[in-house]
């Protein structure tokens, strides 16, 4: 508890954590480089990874992936990070063999037992691991992620109503992320409210508060859902 409360003050003194907790993702960024604060360039530099996996938009996923492994990560992070970019590049295998191998902290390795069950089409297994993950969560942006990965996963399912409730609270309580209102929209879509996934979307695509990477995203599924 005394070493939380430290880091907890060391995150509130530092110059860019209000923006990041603001959503304003670039300019934390900026900041913590200003400030030489090396774990919150890659907390930013994560994130913009990550909602460029859920995205599908490799080649921005690969440059990050390189930028990141020029800082010290954790265990695991960077090939957690290269499986879901291999699946994405259409190495399925090759992706679930490294998912099941994944030498990380346990809140990582259940993500990736969940990702890997999703990969294989089981999602009602991925659904087990993604809990898992989440109660394993150290940080609210791991949980975040935890819950993330939940919310597609109960709407593979058909669990729309828990997927529901999962991300209308990462989108009230994340400001700037798109990811989780495209996952909104995508859960009203499979129940036939076209019109409320179709604003959604809309709104992401048009939103000046959201990234490229969200925006496009959501324009290539208003094309797509159309």
């Amino acid at each position: 508890m005394v070493i939380q409360f430290i880091i907890s003050i060391i995150l509130l003194m530092a110059p860019g954590y209000e923006m990041e907790i603001n959503g304003d993702f670039v300019e934390a960024g900026a900041a913590y480089r200003e400030d030489n604060n090396s774990s919150g360039e890659v907390r930013i530099l994560s994130r913009f990874l990550e909602e460029a996996l859920y995205s599908g938009q490799s080649r921005h996923a690969y440059n990050l992936i390189l930028i990141l492994e020029l800082y010290p990560l954790e265990a695991g992070h960077s090939e957690y990070w290269y499986a879901r970019l291999a699946w994405s590049c259409g190495l399925s295998e090759l992706a679930c063999r490294c998912l099941d191998s994944l030498d990380a902290n346990q809140w990582l390795t259940a993500r990736a037992a969940g990702l890997a069950a999703q990969f294989r089409g089981n999602a009602e297994l991925a659904v087990q691991h993604y809990r898992e993950s989440w109660t394993s969560a150290r940080t609210s942006r791991e949980r975040y992620y935890s819950a993330l990965d939940l919310g597609f996963a109960l709407l593979q399912t058909g669990d729309y109503s828990e997927a529901e409730m999962i991300t209308s609270f990462l989108a009230e309580n994340y400001p700037g992320e798109g990811i989780p209102l495209i996952a909104l929209a995508l859960i009203h879509y499979e129940q036939n409210r076209f019109g409320a996934a179709m604003t959604i979307l809309q709104s992401v695509f048009t939103g000046e508060t959201y990234t490229a990477t969200a925006r496009t995203f959501a324009g290539m599924l208003l094309e797509d859902l159309e």
